[in-house]
């Protein structure tokens, strides 16, 4: 008994500690649930136009290229996340801005670039995923308008992860619910001809996210102009950049961002293959996908907790104290694994009744939703296990681990099922398949992160 308590002991930390690590997580993960429920608030209308799912399908198909490109945002925002954290922690004010500029820089880069290629090429983009002509139409439609809201969310993203890297949540959560309450006011507007506007469908839907984050983008900078989010409006302070700085950012972002594409393609390859397996089932997958994003909005707070109680003590060199409060975060982050788990359940039962469809996909939702609820708890630690790799720096980790693995394994036999079994297989089967290969790389990843080679101090150590 008593080596089960000394074994124990470690991963047990303080209800201080832990106090502490939800008034950081919390914000975060009210953030993220808030836009996961507007989200779905969205499909909700979306399947009161049709009761085939046609119009739910056609916008998750069109919002595909947006996983990719927020996997950019996401990657180049990692890789200044980490080092803003461990700089703060240094007390570096002035480095921060300039990484926060640069970040800024590249991101809007990036989203124009992509609005470029979606505004003159929207049929293509359908036609990788559906082959259904009213639902291609009607995508083709939302397309070329969601892709202009692609500049003002870099914008906002870029803000949004800059402070989550310091542990400052509370604003951004503010801003999320408002911009979030104005999108589904817009939507609701605009899709059913509401308060005297026209009822546009899915092009109301498109025009409403726009006008919604369009909004969010003139509230950061408004709080950007008034020096609320600890960076400034002075977007060319990475010219003032020390070369060590610039030189580290490159080496990280680089891995980042190579990682975040290839998991967001590896993600919409299993997308392509539940629709070339059974492309009617779309509007049910959606709703399952939609369940598990809500459920795993839980473990959306690790890591903000992480850069703050892990990369912070980093960036000062408190390597045990780093040590000690990952084990104290990981009992943390299994109980929340576990209760995602019953949420997803719960959901699974309780959501795909709220929709307008079939009794068969609303079936067909539920068996998808469980199937994925199976392996929330090892997706949870899996994100634990790879935050904490990046807030040391351990890029090679963390790309082997997430997309080399993808490539490697899950994604290659997705695509040998949609290229033999189209018609064939269940869409449940392909899912547990799928999902259960997906989140084995958790075992992967805790052995990875068990060697401790990620505890460093990049800010002093990468030259």
């Amino acid at each position: 008994m008593q080596r089960i308590q000394s074994y124990v002991r470690p991963f047990v930390g303080s209800w201080t500690f832990y106090r502490f690590a939800l008034s950081v997580m919390i914000p975060v993960t009210v953030q993220q649930l808030i836009n996961n429920l507007f989200n779905m608030a969205d499909n909700l209308m979306m399947g009161h136009l049709n009761v085939e799912g046609l119009a739910m399908s056609a916008i998750t198909v069109a919002n595909k290229p947006y996983i990719i490109f927020s996997g950019v945002v996401f990657g180049l925002s990692g890789a200044g996340g980490l080092m803003m954290s461990q700089y703060f922690g240094a007390n570096d004010r002035k480095t921060c801005q300039g990484l926060f500029s640069l970040q800024m820089l590249l991101g809007v880069g990036n989203a124009v670039l992509f609005v470029s290629v979606l505004f003159l090429f929207p049929e293509r983009v359908m036609r990788l995923f559906v082959a259904d002509e009213r639902t291609v139409e009607m995508g083709i439609r939302y397309l070329r308008i969601i892709c202009i809201s692609y500049i003002p969310a870099a914008f906002s993203g870029t803000c949004v992860f800059s402070m989550r890297a310091l542990g400052r949540n509370r604003i951004s959560m503010v801003v999320s619910v408002a911009t979030m309450g104005a999108n589904l006011a817009f939507d609701y507007m605009l899709i059913f001809g509401k308060m005297g506007l026209p009822a546009m469908g899915v092009e109301g839907a498109a025009w409403g996210t726009l006008i919604a984050r369009t909004l969010e983008m003139g509230f950061y900078l408004i709080l950007l102009w008034r020096k609320w989010l600890f960076f400034s409006l002075d977007f060319l302070a990475y010219r003032h950049l020390p070369g060590r700085a610039v030189k580290t950012f490159s080496r990280k972002a680089v891995p980042l961002i190579a990682n975040e594409l290839l998991w967001t393609v590896g993600m919409s390859v299993y997308f392509w293959c539940y629709a070339r397996i059974d492309e009617t089932a779309l509007p049910a997958i959606t709703i399952a996908e939609q369940c598990g994003q809500i459920a795993m909005a839980l473990t959306m707070g690790t890591s903000s907790a992480i850069s703050v109680l892990i990369g912070t003590e980093l960036g000062v060199n408190h390597f045990r104290l780093a040590r000690e409060n990952c084990k104290k975060l990981f009992s943390l982050v299994v109980i929340i694994g576990i209760v995602g788990f019953a949420l997803n359940i719960v959901l699974g039962f309780a959501l795909p009744m709220a929709f307008q469809l079939s009794e068969g996909l609303r079936r067909l939702a539920s068996m998808a939703t469980m199937a994925m609820a199976v392996f929330a708890p090892l997706g949870c630690v899996y994100s634990f296990c790879y935050f904490c790799l990046r807030a040391g720096g351990d890029m090679r980790s963390t790309m082997l681990i997430d997309s080399g693995y993808m490539w490697l394994v899950p994604v290659p036999l997705s695509i040998v099922i949609a290229l033999t079994m189209p018609g064939k297989l269940p869409i449940v089967f392909a899912i547990l398949l799928v999902q259960g290969l997906t989140n084995a790389k958790a075992v992967i990843a805790l052995l990875t992160l068990k060697k401790g080679k990620w505890v460093r101090n990049i800010t002093v150590t990468d030259h």
